[in-house]
């Protein structure tokens, strides 16, 4: 689809600066965009890349300065609050019409007698749902996915293909599943009995809130007698591991390979970057950011920010990385002072005095401690 300059700067409710008869054919980032494109510059420090960029056009944000940051005068620009929102509208846009969405069950899938589907809802191909299941208002059930006995998916919910969802989880409203993720298995728990382990039967159930996203690859693990849960609006990277019990709080950030032990609480807007990992029982506070690769051992207060395993403040942290990377010189100045006091010893042997102490011989009989 082509539109010209002036045509999304009405699109888009912005403030247009230069030619608006401008054929825009696509929107790309700036660092790919070309003649006939259309860019975005989110704030000041990307838009130095404007001055060698081909694209016909871009937007930017309301404090951009052209003065400052000099463009081309066959550059249109587009003025306005957010400049990443009106880029995607822009670039859906020009990708034209997306296919319509396909409603109904399809004669391939298999639903239970019980289960329950609202309307609008989609199941695919080869898809399954249980006894007594829900699958809400507008929701999507794709080829591959397993939909347990007793599961309830609410409104506008989307589950990928092959997801599993074990019996008894609940998903609220507009929750998204990516492909290949596990929810509500049993929990790794076991007792030793007479030498043996022996399985703790998980009775719980998993429950997600609104506005979830939960990425490929997960796992999320049942509780052993009440539920686990995933607070409204928290997002889920792929390859997150959050056992059995935990209570994961309201708009978390999850990144990719973080592991939860059992039994632990997130406050509101955590941040746990990749590879973070958390021991069981754990406590973290309201708006904490816990690093990558980081190894949390003990609760974290609100707001606080850790990185290191053990993880601790990230001040101490830096300074603890900044003495490390001193390591090397240290070691050479430590050899060069033994190699130093070596030479002296050789010189002034070490002699034993009346006392019992030991000291450098000077040449006056006594032992001297000092060595001078």
């Amino acid at each position: 689809m082509v539109a010209t300059v002036e045509q999304l700067a009405a699109l888009v409710s912005g403030r247009l600066v230069g030619d608006g008869n401008v054929a825009i054919r696509s929107a790309r980032p700036v660092d790919e965009a070309g003649p006939g494109d259309i860019t975005f510059i989110e704030n000041e420090r990307y838009a130095k890349l404007l001055r060698t960029s081909p694209a016909s056009a871009a937007i930017v944000g309301p404090h951009f300065r052209s003065k400052r940051t000099p463009v081309k005068d066959t550059l249109a620009v587009i003025e306005v609050d957010d400049p990443i929102a009106a880029f995607i509208m822009v670039r859906k846009h020009l990708s034209g019409a997306s296919k319509a969405r396909w409603v109904g069950v399809h004669p391939q899938s298999w639903v239970a007698p019980t289960a329950l589907i609202g309307p609008e809802a989609a199941i695919y191909p080869f898809a399954y749902v249980g006894d007594q299941a829900v699958v809400g208002e507008g929701s999507t059930i794709h080829p591959g996915a397993v939909v347990g006995d007793r599961v309830r998916i609410g409104r506008d919910c989307v589950i990928h293909p092959n997801v599993v969802l074990y019996p008894d989880v609940v998903l609220e409203d507009r929750v998204e599943i990516h492909s290949g993720t596990v929810l509500g298995g049993d929990g790794f728990g076991y007792r030793q009995v007479d030498g043996r382990h022996v399985k703790v039967p998980h009775t719980g159930r998993l429950e997600v809130g609104s506005d979830v996203e939960i990425g490929a690859n997960c796992t999320i693990d049942r509780a052993t007698f009440e539920a686990t849960r995933i607070g409204e609006g928290t997002k889920i990277d792929n390859l997150v591991m959050i056992a059995h019990n935990n209570q994961v709080g309201r708009h978390n950030l999850l990144c990719a390979q973080v592991g939860i032990a059992g039994s632990c609480k997130t406050g509101d807007y955590v941040v746990m970057a990749g590879q973070a990992g958390i021991k069981d029982k754990t406590v973290i506070g309201d708006g904490v950011v816990v690093g990558a690769q980081a190894g949390v051992h003990r609760n974290i207060p609100s707001g606080q920010q850790v990185l290191g395993s053990p993880a601790i403040p990230v001040r101490e942290q830096r300074r603890l990385f900044q003495m490390i990377a001193r390591l090397p010189d240290m070691y050479k100045q430590l050899r060069e002072l033994t190699a130093q006091i070596e030479a002296v010893s050789a010189i002034l042997p070490m002699t034993p005095s009346h006392d019992g102490t030991v000291g450098f011989d000077d040449g006056d009989g006594a032992a001297d401690p000092t060595g001078f």
